[in-house]
């Protein structure tokens, strides 16, 4: 006989009880960010008009940034399902909403790529003459990568959609059915977005510089996502708690996704350590050449301010263990990470645009003032659509008594 959930809104604790699609953002926020979109869009088609090549690749980077949210939404989601992880199912509804922004992210990649021409020069050599590239024109070729990238986006949106309509079907039939669905689901999404997201870091942004390679570049780039993503999984989760929403939330969630945080902030930083101390002991010239254009002049500076603003400074901080339980420190430590994530990322794209410096003016801001607030309102939209708290899963009262 199938075991059905018990958890259902009368059985909750007092002043536990979920709240309704109630979330929205007020009126005049909602105005802002349009607004803030729109006046981005008129500076992109300037910065297009005034400095094509910065322009392409600051809406490279935008593109990466936002789509980066999304997955890490649905990446927490779907570890949630694949480890059993109760804990964490009373403010799943955050992750998932997360997840809901997905198709702004896949937009503005699909834009940002309408740029391959000024952004990959690969695009617009004479391979032959090039030994290297020409080794690496199987996979480096126009019609591959956009093949790729469609593919890629298709099955990262799929398999999103499928795993967020089960977790909301839960909810009207409080059975664990979609939780088993929902089990397999997260562990097929798992496997294929682990060569998806390594391949995709491949060609969006390591063939920038064709020329070098890293066999750790796809864990680097997702480690650095991943921890952006953990940032506004708890900006999110502060919101909500300042808007008197989520009364589920604990301060024993708040620790364990403080643990996480700084474990992925000292995981990004072993990866970073990884990579740069092999390529500098191995002194192979095509791998080298990357490092070298990035110690040069201000870029030296920072490539110096990475590790130490997206490791150092949140490890110190986080070390504590009452510090990963206060919310207003958690929320500073998160915003420096948003920060410092734009940073890796202008790093890492920047250069090959930037060879005598890095240069930041409105051509590098107007791509993510379109971007980001896309991304937050489609946030908000999906987590004004559903229940806050998914009443209908299995784990849920596991969750609302976690470490009591």
């Amino acid at each position: 006989m199938e075991t059905q959930a018990v958890t259902r809104t009368a059985d909750l604790p007092d002043g536990l009880a979920p709240q309704g699609p109630s979330v929205e953002l007020p009126p005049r926020v909602t105005r802002a960010l349009q607004g803030v979109s729109i006046v981005g869009a008129v500076l992109v088609v300037v910065g297009l008009l005034v400095s094509t090549d910065r322009t392409w690749a600051a809406m490279l980077l935008a593109s990466q940034y936002a789509l980066g949210i999304g997955l890490a939404g649905i990446v927490f989601v779907a570890l949630g399902y694949v480890t059993g992880a109760g804990w964490a199912v009373a403010i799943r509804r955050v992750p998932e909403a997360m997840a809901g922004s997905l198709p702004v992210g896949a937009l503005a990649v699909v834009v940002a790529l309408v740029g391959l021409p000024w952004l990959y020069h690969w695009t617009h050599v004479d391979l032959s003459a090039d030994p290297i590239l020409e080794a690496k024109s199987w996979w480096l070729n126009t019609g591959g990568f956009v093949v790729r990238a469609v593919l890629y986006l298709a099955v990262w949106l799929g398999l999103t959609r499928a795993i967020r309509r089960n977790s909301e079907r839960q909810d009207a039939t409080h059975g664990v059915e979609e939780t088993r669905r929902n089990v397999l689901l997260s562990a097929v999404f798992l496997i294929a977005f682990g060569f998806t997201f390594s391949a995709a870091s491949f060609d969006w942004i390591m063939s920038l510089e064709p020329h070098w390679y890293s066999t750790v570049f796809g864990i680097y780039t997702f480690s650095g996502m991943f921890t952006c993503g953990l940032a506004v999984f708890i900006l999110l989760l502060a919101a909500l708690k300042r808007m008197g929403k989520l009364a589920v939330l604990r301060e024993s969630h708040l620790h364990d996704l403080g643990r996480l945080l700084f474990g992925f902030a000292t995981f990004w930083g072993y990866i970073w350590f990884c990579q740069y101390m092999l390529i500098w002991y191995g002194a192979i010239p095509e791998e080298t050449a990357y490092y070298l254009l990035r110690e040069q002049g201000a870029w030296h500076v920072l490539s110096v301010m990475n590790p130490i603003v997206n490791w150092l400074i949140p490890f110190l901080i986080l070390l504590p263990r009452p510090a990963k339980r206060n919310l207003g420190l958690l929320v500073k430590v998160c915003v420096l990470i948003l920060l410092g994530h734009w940073l890796d990322l202008f790093v890492m794209i920047n250069p090959t645009v930037m060879a005598d410096g890095p240069v930041l003016g409105l051509w590098e801001i107007a791509p993510l003032m379109v971007a980001l607030p896309w991304v937050v309102l489609a946030t908000f939209k999906a987590l004004g659509g559903r229940n806050l708290v998914p009443e209908g899963d299995p784990y849920l009262v596991e969750s609302l008594h976690h470490h009591t």
